[in-house]
């Protein structure tokens, strides 16, 4: 799974899911969508981190304690994973801005209905997140940047073709970060092609390449994790067919909030 620092943790497509017109909605009503699917991340992102400052960390398997706590201020949500409660937490909390502007707009009894309706459901999923507990990492891993690709032309064996470029991060523990953005290439036959990672977080280890003829084909291209120094070339045999990448880390323990009481 993604990081909750990764980026937008939910996208349009997943607010779809709930409302299917909701896209025509915020453009008829002129909202932007984008913009508010940001406010209502970093409204959670405000009130997680209140809950990771004043809250002991539980492992369901271990009495591990955060071995972040004291750079908790520090690192703030670096190292909380985007987990599926936490994105419908999400999808709702933006489904309930949209309408509240939507009725502002118009005072359309309609809209104050889907607002109430959406501000319920997501009051419910809030208090589900603090019953389940905060997913968290020991060792976050962010999202790569763009790889640098560099080519050097009649220098080796390359195949020629086009080339599209990811890369993760790999930490002591062997946890992979989720891919980051495609970098491209489209060279001549004898074409050397190298690909390096962009500058390494604090808990990268290693890195990973992933290398296709199209962006949706890229797997992986080395047998075990590379230095993070150390570049990687397309062989001139062409691009072997590996994995594709994973879904990130998931977490290593939870926090949990003791004071949600029951609702009744």
């Amino acid at each position: 799974m993604a990081l909750f620092t990764d980026g937008p943790i939910s996208l349009d497509t997943d607010l779809v899911q709930y409302e299917n017109g909701i896209l025509a909605l915020a453009a008829e009503e002129q909202i932007d969508l984008t913009g508010k699917m940001a406010l209502a991340q970093t409204e959670i992102g405000t009130r997680l981190l209140a809950l990771l400052l004043r809250q002991e960390t539980r492992s369901p398997f271990t009495n591990w304690i955060d071995p972040q706590d004291m750079l908790r201020r520090e690192i703030g949500m670096g190292d909380v994973v985007a987990t599926e409660p936490l994105k419908q937490w999400h999808v709702l909390k933006t489904l309930a801005l949209v309408y509240r502007d939507a009725y502002n707009n118009q005072l359309n009894d309609r809209y104050q209905k889907k607002w109430q309706e959406y501000s319920t459901l997501e009051q419910n999923a809030k208090e589900m997140i603090y019953l389940i507990g905060v997913g968290v990492v020991g060792y976050p891993l962010p999202v790569p940047g763009m790889p640098a690709v560099a080519e050097q032309p009649g220098t080796g064996p390359g195949p020629g073709g086009t080339f599209f470029f990811q890369t993760t991060w790999v930490n002591q523990i062997g946890q992979e970060s989720v891919a980051g953005p495609l970098a491209t290439a489209v060279t001549a036959p004898g074409v050397q092609i190298t690909v390096a990672p962009t500058v390494a977080p604090k808990f990268a280890t290693g890195w990973n390449v992933y290398a296709g003829s199209g962006p949706q084909v890229c797997t992986l291209q080395n047998a075990a994790a590379l230095g993070l120094s150390q570049g990687w070339t397309v062989p001139g045999s062409g691009l072997v067919n590996g994995r594709t990448p994973g879904n990130g880390q998931t977490p290593d323990y939870y926090v949990m909030n003791d004071r949600v009481l029951p609702r009744g």
